[in-house]
């Protein structure tokens, strides 16, 4: 004896629906996000140093700190200028960076992108 199963559709109120569709496309956009900033950290691991380094300084800002946050979550480093700087920038996104953090800033991006733990990051992510 089987016995056949009713599907019941539910009506959503429309706030949780749009909510619900918000997270799924922030969900998305941060895919995407991170997919850009994975192809770009590959970029920079299959130039020489010297071309690594070259366009590592020649980063714009957001740019520079959206990468520097990337390589350093994959990292698992733990640096309060690291830390102290995309917090920063998180809550002031147009501050610009004095000069010596944008240069302390692009060193440590170059340091850790040549990270034996970031480049075993990026391989295991494909």
């Amino acid at each position: 004896m089987t016995q056949k199963t009713k599907t019941k559709t539910m009506e959503v109120p429309v706030a949780i629906a749009d909510r619900v569709q918000a997270l799924i496309d922030g969900y998305e956009a941060k895919a995407k996000f991170d997919a850009e900033l994975r192809e770009k950290v590959n970029n920079f691991l299959a130039m020489d140093g010297l071309s690594c380094e070259m366009a590592v300084y020649s980063l714009p800002q957001k740019e520079l700190l959206d990468t520097l946050r990337y390589v350093y979550e994959l990292s698992g480093t733990n640096s309060k200028f690291v830390k102290s700087i995309i917090t920063l920038h998180r809550d002031n996104p147009k501050k610009v960076l004095s000069d010596a953090q944008r240069a302390s800033a692009k060193s440590m991006l170059f340091n850790l992108i040549n990270d034996p733990s970031v480049v075993s990051a990026m391989k295991e992510q494909g």
